[in-house]
């Protein structure tokens, strides 16, 4: 049985990046983009909203998804199927979108040359050109290649539990055992940060969070059992943490070790409390599909890929045609981009030689 409110949660999450992505241009958090325009409050809030669990929302429901995919594929038929839909599709994006999202950020920030020249500077010199806040010299591309390595060094993991004569009483698992799970993953959120706060350990968790605790259906019954109070929780934690930052913009003072470890633990708190909370409403409100949520579900992927450099490129032209118009630029930026990111999904799919590189199917 398919869930279909975890392919809508997928695509919702993967659309809000046109709205998160077009805002980074205008955070005043110390966030660089590759183009940066003015700090705006409101940008601010958006991004503090989101930032800290939508996309470690999005490792755990691929932890679920693996728990379903090994139920119909082998180890061989699974890694087959990571490869093309992960790993050619980033190093797609690395040669055909990548340079695009640069170039158009470099030409914003006064470059002149002409694009063949600098696609070809870009790959002959890359990864140095993308090693803005994203890192790893892959840009936005990150979410793919972290979700390649964690499905690679998760499958035996999760072969050997299979073949185990150990299984987890997930019978017995309550809320308060999930929220366990809060310790390990602040732990881990301070290794392999292989990007700015983009900690592998920490995705890699929730990927196996997913898996093996989300993917039981009397533990998801449980979460939509609980999903308001859980909800309201997450609420709050990030009602508090806008608070505390607008509290302490202007502070100077260097944070000491117990203030590091202590946002850590609340971050994620607020993260596990997300991911539980959203699945619990997903589960009670988005277990429905039609040709729309379908399409998009598709769709999914390819969107986060082309997305990229469609933001820059309508950025670039907008914010210079109409310059001091903040809220104007943001609804243009986020329709234009999004209009011609659909444009491009459409046009790529008819072409089975290039669908096959971003990892859509015939």
């Amino acid at each position: 049985m398919r869930l279909y409110f975890l392919d809508n949660l997928r695509w919702m999450i993967i659309m809000l990046l046109f709205p998160y992505h077009t805002l980074l241009m205008y955070n005043n958090l110390g966030i660089d983009y590759i183009i940066m325009v003015s700090g705006n409050t409101f940008a601010t809030v958006f991004i503090l909203l989101f930032s800290n669990w939508f996309m470690q929302l999005l490792f755990a429901i691929a932890g679920i998804s693996t728990f379903y995919a090994l139920k119909k594929r082998n180890k061989t038929e699974y890694l087959k199927e990571r490869v093309s839909k992960l790993l050619i599709p980033t190093i797609a994006g690395i040669i055909f979108v990548l340079p695009v999202w640069v170039y158009y950020g470099f030409l914003y920030n006064g470059y002149t040359g002409n694009f063949l020249s600098f696609w070809w500077y870009f790959l002959t010199n890359w990864p140095a050109f993308a090693g803005d806040a994203y890192g790893s010299g892959i840009g936005p591309l990150w979410f793919l290649l972290y979700l390649f390595i964690i499905s690679l060094v998760a499958l035996p993991i999760i072969l050997k539990y299979r073949n185990a004569n150990w299984k987890l009483p997930l019978e017995k698992i309550n809320i308060p055992h999930m929220l366990l799970f809060i310790i390990p993953l602040s732990i881990g959120s301070f290794f392999l940060n292989l990007a700015p706060e983009k900690s592998l350990v920490q995705f890699f968790l929730l990927f196996l969070f997913g898996y093996f605790l989300l993917s039981d259906e009397g533990i998801q019954n449980k979460l939509e059992k609980r999903r308001w109070p859980l909800f309201i929780t997450f609420i709050v934690l990030t009602a508090i943490l806008i608070t505390i930052y607008f509290q302490g913009v202007n502070s100077t003072a260097s944070p000491d070790i117990f203030s590091i470890l202590f946002q850590a633990f609340y971050v994620n708190t607020l993260v596990l409390v997300a991911v539980m909370s959203i699945m619990g409403m997903g589960k009670h409100y988005l277990e429905f599909n039609n040709s729309a949520t379908l399409y998009l579900a598709a769709a999914s992927f390819p969107i986060y890929i082309f997305h990229i450099a469609w933001i820059n490129i309508a950025a670039y032209y907008i914010i210079g045609f109409i310059p001091g118009a903040i809220a104007l630029q943001i609804v243009l930026i986020m329709a234009i981009s999004l209009v011609m990111t659909l444009l491009t999904y459409e046009m790529v799919r008819r072409i089975k030689i290039v669908r096959s590189l971003f990892g859509i199917r015939g």
